[in-house]
């Protein structure tokens, strides 16, 4: 698979406390890499360039990029303690203080107490996402409709492996413009795999789900 430069980002403050926990804990100090080196023991880490405030800028603007922002969960009672509201909370810190790693650590982990962490809004709500399904199938049925007919080979005779077939065929298409970088093309792709399954449960039947009522409970 095909990677952008600089395109890493973060989805949770966790992920960010494992980058830098990890960075403390095995990253060698020059002189110690150096030792390493001539004793012929390369740790994993130092594979790796040692992590920078600039990664983690680069990471965390990235997110922003991506529709994430700090949020409240609006359960967790906020404590006296320091803590960032914002992501360009945490970029200003990065920017304007010394690198600290472990004070940042401190810091990010009283922001995950006091009820923060990384949220992605919705680009499109679900109601939409089904107008849209809904009009790749009625594509669907106005492109091969006709083309069935006229083989003699129409949608109901076709069992749920053929359309699983088919629904594999297009995420292979999927999968070959996330090669490609294609976001809008993989996107498009994943319509008509969740199209297809909608019409093979439009003729075999959709097994209902029943959900447990622990999880209908509001916690």
């Amino acid at each position: 698979m095909q990677t952008v430069p600089d395109s890493h980002y973060w989805t949770g403050l966790e992920g960010i406390i494992i980058s830098i926990d990890f960075d403390i804990k095995y990253h060698a100090t020059e002189r110690e890499r150096k030792e390493r080196i001539k004793n012929s023991e390369y740790p994993i880490a130092d594979m790796y360039e040692p992590l920078t405030p600039e990664y983690l800028i680069i990471g965390l603007r990235n997110a922003l990029k991506n529709g994430y922002e700090l949020k409240y969960n609006n359960k967790t009672k906020i404590t006296s303690q320091v803590y960032f509201n914002s992501i360009k909370n945490i970029i200003e810190h990065l920017e304007e203080t010394d690198w600290t790693p472990k004070f940042l650590i401190q810091v990010i982990q009283a922001t995950i107490n006091n009820g923060y962490d990384l949220k992605c809004e919705r680009k499109m709500e679900r109601q939409e996402v089904y107008r849209c399904l809904d009009t790749e199938r009625q594509y669907q049925d106005l492109r091969w409709t006709p083309r069935r007919e006229a083989n003699e080979t129409p949608d109901e005779s076709k069992p749920p492996a053929e359309w699983i077939n088919y629904i594999e065929f297009h995420l292979n298409k999927a999968k070959e413009q996330v090669y490609f970088l294609n976001e809008e093309e993989t996107l498009a792709e994943l319509r008509k795999v969740a199209a297809l399954a909608v019409r093979c449960l439009e003729l075999h039947g959709c097994p209902e789900r029943n959900i447990p009522n622990d999880l209908l409970v509001k916690k």
